[in-house]
């Protein structure tokens, strides 16, 4: 590839300079149609984003001083082009650019005459190369080189996102060069955007209103891109000071959705006062739909910090909400009950350029029930959006679950969904993996009565994904035709058990070959507040057991239920008439399994007598559920309670104090 650039390079034919200006002078102003944006510039993007391993600071001297060692025996002789061209391909400048500059400018300050030779051979390489490395390199370097007419060159370059970037830092050196980049990047798009913002400064209100709003719009880079923006700038002082039109807080409520899809309230400075300040404008103006998508956004991103901070406490009792947080939700809510927003829905059904994610998340917020042929029409441009799926069987009628089932199926990679067994979880899945995810959705969530003709069916094929929630859930699901398999559902099922990897889904088709039995017990006990039990670092390890007794209880009530590493509750059993110790293994919904073994309940019955908390962590189950082994632990919750009592008689209120 490289001898074909350079012997392109000597024939002076293709310079991707001269294609460049051709380009721009029949569209002024146009960026260059004959690149792929999503793939010019994306080395440039990756390296100085830190997503590859950066160059250590030796590596980067001792490249550029190589490199300019080259150039100089370059611009003594032409013949030494290749060995340039071989070196650059092999390391590329973007690594050591900034390096390259300085050793570039040292080694030709008192060397006028090299500094002329080098000139020559740069304007070489700017203007008559056709090999990109090259080109790169020449505009680079060109402002130190004193290239002439180098504004008109650079903007020709400034077309194409593979040069931005070299084309910025050659403006930058020469100085004032804000505006230039301004006007660059409001044409730009792809990773030229990214390159162009990163390097704007908003020096003007023009420029801080379009950075705001139209900064972040792009199909590349949109975390990078928001940083240099939204997250930059002062958004309550611009909510402030500008007046809105309808249109005009349509743009800003896009790009502000955007950021919080990206971002956390919290990382945005003065968010409960931008928050509010954008909800009164919005309630005041009631504008488009990314009007109320911004709205339901801001929901979404409290929620999202509510549930963090449940799952850091551990313990419901422990949150209560922000009263800076409760104002805004109460405001999002009350401009959502808004009726003209069902309008505003209707409307953009329709829209091919609105995301589904978007009307979904509008519809779900606002109580908008979406007609099945609305619905229809959004899932057939976006099946694999997973939010389709759950607003079809959490929310849609039956004709939008049947719409959603039968689409799914017809349109999603059926062929890689069910590739085969493997150990795919949802919570390492790739973006590129989201069918999976679709699929699960159906499987768990669409109902036997829905689907009666193809459930048993779509359920046995379901043991088949790669994904291992998947092949529970369709286990689980295939529970109810346990009584009815005929010889080749069991053959199936037999098939599936021997070539299954996961114990936990193992376990739940070997309980699918249990036979029910009518006679044993199915005891539920109720669980009251006292019971419940949150693991805690300082909680004690008593000692392990199998549970006694299982034989005695319909274990299928625990079948794809119960797991390695659930919490179970241990109760005393006061009317057991075999065992004046008894203590019930149960689980958090309340089912009798079995009991602590007689041999090791007499301890552990007078810890809990005496007002102990002891609990267990399941630590093995069997394939069908016989054997159940529990670690028994004691609980810190008595300290924990007694603590907060002894504050309290200080207080005079209750809270939780120690967590």
């Amino acid at each position: 590839m490289v001898k074909i650039e350079i012997e392109n390079y000597i024939n002076n034919k293709n310079s991707i300079y001269y294609d460049l200006k051709e380009f721009r002078d029949r569209n002024p102003d146009t960026l260059y149609s004959y690149q792929d944006f999503e793939v010019a510039g994306r080395r440039e993007f990756k390296i100085i984003t830190n997503k590859v391993r950066k160059l250590q600071d030796y590596e980067k001297n001792r490249l550029a001083s190589e490199l300019v060692g080259h150039l100089c025996n370059y611009a003594l002789d032409e013949e030494k082009l290749s060995s340039v061209h071989d070196y650059i391909t092999l390391n590329p400048i973007i690594g050591y650019y900034e390096n390259l500059i300085k050793i570039f400018k040292d080694s030709m300050e008192n060397n006028k005459e090299m500094l002329q030779a080098m000139s020559k051979r740069v304007n070489n390489l700017l203007k008559e190369s056709s090999y990109s490395e090259a080109v790169k390199l020449g505009i680079l370097l060109s402002p130190i080189c004193s290239i002439k007419n180098l504004k008109d060159i650079l903007n020709v370059f400034s077309i194409h996102n593979e040069y931005i970037f070299y084309t910025i830092k050659s403006y930058e050196y020469i100085g004032s060069c804000n505006n230039i980049i301004f006007e660059i990047s409001k044409r730009s798009k792809g990773y030229g955007k990214i390159f162009c913002i990163m390097n704007l400064t908003p020096t003007t209100y023009e420029i801080k209103k379009w950075m705001i709003e139209k900064g972040c719009d792009n199909s590349v880079g949109i975390t990078e891109l928001l940083s240099y923006t939204m997250l930059s700038l002062d958004l309550l002082s611009y909510l402030e000071d500008t007046k809105f039109s309808k249109e005009e807080i349509e743009v800003f409520a896009k790009s502000f959705s955007t950021l919080l899809s990206d971002y956390s309230l919290d990382d945005i400075k003065y968010s409960t006062k931008v928050c509010n300040k954008l909800l009164e404008i919005i309630d005041n103006i009631s504008g488009g739909i990314y009007s109320l998508y911004a709205v339901v956004s801001i929901l979404y991103s409290i929620e999202a910090i509510i549930i963090d901070e449940y799952k850091n406490k551990g313990n419901s009792n422990s949150y209560k909400l922000n009263n800076d947080y409760k104002e805004i939700v109460d405001n999002c809510k009350k401009i959502c009950k808004k009726e003209l927003w069902h309008n505003v829905i209707a409307n953009e059904v329709h829209n091919i350029e609105i995301e589904s994610s978007v009307l979904i998340s509008c519809a779900d917020r606002t109580k908008y029930r979406l007609k099945k042929s609305e619905f229809e029409l959004i899932i057939k441009r976006d099946y694999t959006n997973a939010l389709l799926y759950k607003y079809a069987f959490s929310i849609g009628n039956k004709a939008i679950k049947k719409c959603a089932f039968k689409l799914g199926l017809g349109k999603l990679p059926m062929t890689e969904i069910l590739s085969g067994q493997d150990e795919l979880k949802i919570e390492n899945l790739l973006y590129e993996d989201i069918a999976q995810i679709c699929f699960f959705i159906i499987i768990k969530y669409a109902q036997y009565e829905d689907f009666i003709d193809e459930y048993k069916d779509i359920n046995f094929q379901a043991l088949k994904s790669p994904l291992i929630e998947t092949r529970i859930q369709a286990a689980a699901n295939l529970q109810r035709f346990k009584d009815e398999f005929d010889s080749l559902d069991k053959e199936t099922i037999k098939d599936a058990i021997s070539t299954e990897i996961v114990s936990d889904v193992r376990r739940a088709l070997n309980s699918l070959l249990i036979k029910s039995s009518s006679k044993k017990n199915k005891k539920y006990v109720q669980i009251d507040e006292n019971m419940h039990i949150d693991a805690h670092v300082k909680d004690i390890y008593l000692t392990s057991v199998n549970i006694a007794g299982t034989s005695y209880f319909d274990m299928s009530e625990i079948y794809n239920k119960l797991l390695e590493e659930d919490i179970v509750y241990l109760k005393r059993d006061f009317d057991n008439e075999y065992d004046k110790n008894a203590i019930e293994v149960i689980t958090t919904e309340g089912f009798v399994m079995g009991y602590v073994p007689r041999d090791n309940n007499l301890i552990l019955k007078n810890l809990i007598d005496k007002g102990k908390y002891l609990y267990g962590k399941v630590e093995e189950i069997s394939e069908d559920y016989s054997v159940i082994k529990i670690q028994i632990y004691l609980s810190y919750k008595d300290v924990i309670e007694e603590i907060t009592n002894t504050l309290s008689l200080l207080s005079g209120e209750r809270e939780d104090y120690l967590q």
